[in-house]
């Protein structure tokens, strides 16, 4: 009992301010799309609906949404996995769904999914600027390894890499 309580201690936020939103987190279907693109299309540098769509059919990708109660998608996650490795590509939330939890569990249904594919690592990178997502990683114990001077255009700014050692499942 003590080790799964550690376990499940590493996959989820150490830290949380806000009471999760009730959402369902499920795979990620070509229906989804439409809504994925709207919600992607309100941040900077956001991919097009056919990159989005290319995730779909990526062999060792992973791409899930947040459905709300009313069966609302109301955020996503997407990323790859390859020999033990996985990287978070996105992640997003609706702009009126921000604030409540839901990229939260996002991440945590992630990297429960990583542990159970027997992942061993999670890398991300993320916009300087972007102090939520910054926190939201750190709660859940990814840390920084690297940074890239002036990686993201439209605006220009430095990219932060992180990663978290993801705990074996047994």
């Amino acid at each position: 009992m003590k080790g799964k309580r550690f376990k499940e201690q590493i996959l989820q936020p150490s830290a949380s301010r806000l009471g999760p939103c009730a959402v369902i987190v499920r795979p990620m279907t070509g229906a989804d799309l439409v809504v994925v693109q709207a919600i992607e299309s309100e941040n900077p540098a956001s991919w097009s609906g056919g990159q989005l769509a290319s995730e779909l059919e990526q062999e060792s990708g992973w791409q899930f949404v947040a459905e709300a109660g009313s069966g609302l998608v109301c955020g996503f996650v997407c990323g790859r996995s390859c020999v033990g490795e996985g990287e978070l590509l996105k992640i997003a939330v609706g702009r009126e769904h921000r604030r409540q939890g839901i990229a939260a569990q996002l991440v945590a249904h992630t990297l429960r999914y990583l542990a159970a594919q027997g992942v061993a690592r999670c890398f991300l990178e993320l916009r300087a600027a972007n102090l939520p997502a910054l926190a939201l990683y750190e709660r859940f114990g990814f840390r920084r390894v690297g940074l890239r001077k002036n990686y993201y255009t439209s605006p220009v700014e430095d990219a932060i890499l992180m990663e978290k050692i993801i705990p074996a499942l047994h």
